[in-house]
């Protein structure tokens, strides 16, 4: 099939983010797949219609509120059932700052593989990547529309312009006058600047409130945890043994992984003795999580690295985790946090 041909009769384009985990994005790319999360669900198959995908979802997360499992369910669905051998897709490789085309190859898999498992992206579609491009190579709507938050959506307006890049053409408009440019950047760099400042601003806001709180930082960590779809319980001060949170994917507290937190509320470096004393506390089986509002020592990043049950959260990426499931957040603690969304256009 030559370029020209290529996704001729095509409708939809799909566009799929890997955005926990970089290391399992390059492999994605590396090795011809694509990849999505859900994996307590179980294999996906057999949740063959909206319907049967939805309550495998309330079956699965019982505590999630419904506006959660509405605005989740029809990622799965699609990715297992929608997506047709051949069709476009569009992959945004967040390590290296590339944009991946491909097509779909093969039919869904519920995958075996421990490392997919392990970090929840064991759902896995093949996929026969054709060309990766600087981020440069699409127009700035185009960028927007595949700057999803979602797992899995669709960018079907640009299917016309990843052909033209798949031929090595560009439909971005030829450059304005120089008048028109100067003013165009400065525009550019004032909304940038804005954005930067907003989102800054908010980082400090929510690091200095989280450091005023002490040890009531836990329950903060506690409500993200519960917001990412665990059930999180905060020990008793006295007799925690260094463990402050423990989280679970299920109300019960049946299922594994059960995951030991660790919370350090002050803004110290966190070394080795902390992280050796936490993976010192997991029994087989559970993962140990340290969530520190000071950032860790080299040391300490080199035992997590070597350590597949350890993972460190130091304040900006605890920071990302807390604004990336806000809207789930229990309506106490966005009391207690009040934000609202802004948005800012960046062309």
């Amino acid at each position: 099939m030559t370029t020209e041909e290529l996704f001729s009769n095509a409708n939809t384009l799909w566009v799929v983010h890997i955005g926990k985990d970089d290391r399992i994005a390059i492999r994605a790319h590396k090795e011809s797949f694509i990849c999505i999360g859900w994996t307590t669900m179980g294999d996906l198959s057999s949740y063959d219609s909206r319907k049967k995908m939805r309550a495998a979802m309330e079956r699965t997360w019982p505590n999630w509120k419904p506006k959660r499992v509405s605005s989740s369910y029809g990622q799965p669905y699609r990715f297992a059932h929608r997506m047709q051998e051949g069709d476009p897709i569009i992959f945004p490789v967040r390590p290296t700052g590339e944009i991946a085309i491909g097509r779909i190859a093969g039919p869904y898999q519920w995958s075996d593989d421990p490392d997919l498992i392990q970090h929840d992206y064991n759902n896995v579609r093949p996929v026969e990547w054709l060309k990766i491009v600087p981020r440069t190579s699409f127009s700035q709507a185009a960028l927007h529309s595949f700057g999803s938050f979602l797992s899995v959506s669709t960018s079907n307006d640009y299917l016309e312009e990843v052909q033209a890049v798949l031929r090595g053409e560009s439909l971005i408009q030829e450059p304005v006058s120089s008048a028109e440019e100067d003013e165009v950047e400065e525009e550019e760099v004032a909304a940038q600047n804005l954005f930067k400042t907003a989102t800054q601003e908010t980082e400090d806001y929510l690091l200095k409130a989280w450091q005023r709180t002490g040890s009531a930082f836990e329950h903060v960590v506690a409500a993200t945890f519960e917001a990412l779809g665990y059930t999180a319980i905060v020990t008793p001060p006295s007799g925690d043994h260094g463990v402050d949170i423990i989280a679970h994917p299920d109300p019960l507290g049946l299922e594994r992984p059960f995951i030991k937190v660790q919370v350090k509320s002050g803004t110290s470096a966190v070394g080795e003795p902390e992280i050796n004393q936490l993976r010192g506390l997991l029994n087989p089986g559970e993962q140990g999580v340290l969530v520190s509002l000071g950032r860790f020592t080299s040391g300490a990043e080199a035992v997590a690295r070597n350590s597949s049950n350890l993972t460190l959260i130091g304040p900006q990426r605890f920071v990302r985790l807390f604004l990336d499931h806000y809207d789930w957040l229990d309506p106490e603690w966005r009391a207690k946090f009040p934000l609202k969304q802004v948005f800012v256009p960046l062309r």
